[in-house]
């Protein structure tokens, strides 16, 4: 019969230290459930404005203490107290270290277990599990931004496509009215050109000239009107696309109808020579 091997090694030692430490974690987070379990029964039995007094005197807890102990009940107790050793939602928060626990209480519960599956959180350390969770959140807030951003970007396309459709069917409105005003004008009488004034037709119009000047005038004094109505329109419609373009188009239409009122102000200018007539004079 060969004699059982009882020599100690290093990795015999190793592996017990590793047991231990596992029951001692998970020990330690039991307790801490169950201790926020009572607090929570003692806060609810205490009157309005003890539980702080209490707190200090009975268990020597400081408020942000209690606060955690009672958080690790209500988030991790349900499954501690009540689940098997075998079960692995139990095993899996069963192997944290309280402050591992506490750590991970930053976490929204629908996405600790997530997080836990794709982490070895039982053998991080403070810093590293810390660091884990903060670049969570940096990725969680950058999604939400590309999001947000992505949100805002497809609204500005949304109300850009609204406004050229709005534009597409005004533009429409300004051709069907051109449209209009070109079919009136064509049903319009002939235009009678005045014919040349003889010499010696005395200076006042007879009054078939008189009509034929009116019918010119009406026709000019419109298509003045009307253009000037379609040229406000295109401004108009330029202030919502490109103000710049709008307000070059708008001081070059300014500043021809100003030269044009001060052309017209006389009209037509008098006729001007440069030509000096010399006196003669005669000495008799």
């Amino acid at each position: 019969m060969n004699p059982i091997n009882t020599e100690r090694t290093t990795s015999n030692i190793a592996a017990e230290i590793l047991i231990i430490r596992q029951h001692t974690c998970k020990i330690l987070l039991v307790s801490a459930v169950e201790i926020g379990k009572r607090l929570k029964e003692a806060k609810a039995l205490l009157p309005h404005g003890e539980w702080l007094k209490w707190l200090a005197e009975s268990v020597s807890y400081s408020r942000s203490t209690a606060g955690n102990l009672m958080r690790l009940h209500g988030e991790y107790g349900p499954r501690l107290l009540t689940s098997s050793e075998s079960d692995e939602n139990c095993q899996s928060v069963g192997n944290l270290t309280y402050t591992q626990a506490l750590i991970l209480l930053g976490l929204p519960e629908e996405e600790r277990e997530q997080f836990m599956a794709e982490h070895d959180v039982a053998g991080m350390s403070k810093v590293e599990l810390q660091q884990a969770v903060q670049e969570r959140d940096q990725a969680r807030e950058e999604r939400d931004r590309a999001i947000g951003e992505k949100s805002e970007l497809e609204k500005e396309v949304a109300d850009k496509d609204s406004r050229i459709t709005e534009l597409t069917t005004r533009n429409a409105g300004l051709e069907q009215e051109v449209s209009d005003y070109k079919q009136k004008d064509e049903a319009r009488p002939e235009k009678v050109v005045p014919q040349p004034k003889e010499p010696a037709v005395a200076k006042e119009e007879s009054p078939s000239a008189r009509k034929i000047a009116d019918v010119q005038f009406t026709i000019h004094r419109d298509n003045m009107l009307n253009a000037y109505e379609g040229l406000l329109k295109t401004l108009a419609g330029l202030a919502d696309t490109d103000p710049q373009l709008k307000e070059e188009y708008r001081e070059t239409a300014y500043k021809m109808m100003e030269n044009m009122t001060k052309r017209l102000k006389v009209y037509p200018p008098a006729i001007t020579t440069n030509l000096k007539i010399k006196k003669i004079t005669t000495t008799l």
